[in-house]
């Protein structure tokens, strides 16, 4: 058998391949943008910057937080949803502030281990309540 040698084996540039033009691609979505344009959409990019300026609520950490949407399902029956997340991202809302180790970074972060996170904080929509007080206290809504 016979080998081929290849241009890189030979020591040789290899040809460079022409492209056609590249196109960007779209960081959002049309629709996404119509409605983060809109005043509905303001209001609730207004409120998650405001829940970003608060202290972690599973730990306590300093600000800024992420906002995290949150995801546990509740039993049957009452719950403190604006809407029940239904396969996606919960109502804007439905916020909670997180700093990145309990969000995304840590060893026992929601999104890498949802499940141990749950047992040592309870699930994420028990903080909603006290989110939602936090922001009224913030906008000077309501007094402590």
């Amino acid at each position: 058998m016979s080998r081929v040698a290849t241009k890189g084996a030979l020591g040789l540039k290899p040809e460079k391949r022409k492209a056609g033009p590249r196109t960007r691609l779209r960081s959002k979505s049309k629709k996404r943008a119509a409605y983060e344009a809109s005043p509905a959409g303001q209001a609730d990019l207004g409120y998650m910057g405001r829940v970003k300026q608060l202290p972690c609520a599973a730990c306590g950490g300093p600000p800024p937080s992420d906002a995290h949407h949150c995801k546990c399902k509740p039993p049957f029956g009452a719950h403190c949803y604006k809407v029940l997340p239904i396969g996606g991202k919960s109502h804007p809302e439905d916020t909670i502030p997180l700093c990145k180790l309990c969000h995304q970074d840590g060893p026992l972060s929601f999104h890498g281990h949802r499940k141990a996170w749950v047992e040592r904080f309870g699930p994420d929509y028990g903080f909603i309540p006290s989110t939602r007080a936090a922001v009224a206290a913030m906008l000077g809504e309501i007094d402590f």
